[in-house]
């Protein structure tokens, strides 16, 4: 499938081999600021990696048979040296498989039919990953403890997901436009999401105006 695209924010075939990205992935970067008590909210870093994944999913969903990416998550983008960020794993989207469900969309976890807007929940989930840096729904997971002082499993995390009981919470992030669009991203309703365009085009005019530093 990789070998088949050509974008500058999707990973590329070198002969045989995947293209290196010496940065590693977002989440090993996400992890770091962790350890080191980074802020969180949007810096212009950070608004960039989200603006250069959103033109790689622009990109495979206005293809002429349009790619659903399906496994959108912060280990499958690679960063390189210069921290341009590239979309990479396209085995699911090959096979039709799902992907990982904590960054999957509703409709997908319930079986139902689902399209390119499933890709703009998991890039919602993204963007909420750039913005506090902790996995998906560990705020949660940590405040909903049950009768032994354990943490929620993922069994039932994901059942509340699915039916809209349950979504990842931004931090009020600044600028403030950036944790609307993610909000926008993660609705329970496929139809309330931006298209990929829709949001590529937000995330641009907020990175236009110097909203981010």
């Amino acid at each position: 499938m990789t070998a088949t695209m050509d974008h500058p924010h999707i990973v590329s075939f070198v002969g045989v081999v995947l293209e290196y990205m010496d940065g590693g992935e977002l989440r090993s970067l996400l992890n770091n600021y962790l350890e080191s008590k980074k802020p969180v909210g949007f810096n212009r870093e950070k608004a960039t990696i989200a603006l250069q994944v959103c033109h790689a999913l622009t990109y495979l969903h206005s293809l002429m048979l349009s790619v659903i990416h399906r496994d959108l998550k912060s280990r499958n983008i690679l960063l390189g040296s210069n921290m341009k960020a590239k979309l990479s794993d396209f085995g699911i989207s090959l096979t039709a498989g799902v992907g990982t469900s904590l960054w999957m969309a509703p409709e997908v976890m319930l079986g139902k039919h689902y399209d390119d807007k499933a890709d703009i929940f998991s890039f919602g989930v993204v963007l909420l990953e750039l913005d506090v840096h902790t996995l998906p729904y560990a705020r949660a997971k940590k405040e909903n403890l049950d009768s032994n002082g354990r943490e929620m499993i993922d069994s039932i995390l994901l059942q509340k997901v699915a039916l809209g009981t349950l979504q990842v919470e931004f931090s009020n992030p600044k600028p403030r436009s950036i944790g609307e669009l993610g909000r926008a991203c993660i609705s329970i309703d496929p139809t309330e999401r931006p298209s990929a365009a829709e949001a590529l085009y937000r995330l641009q005019v907020i990175l236009s105006k110097r909203r981010v530093v």
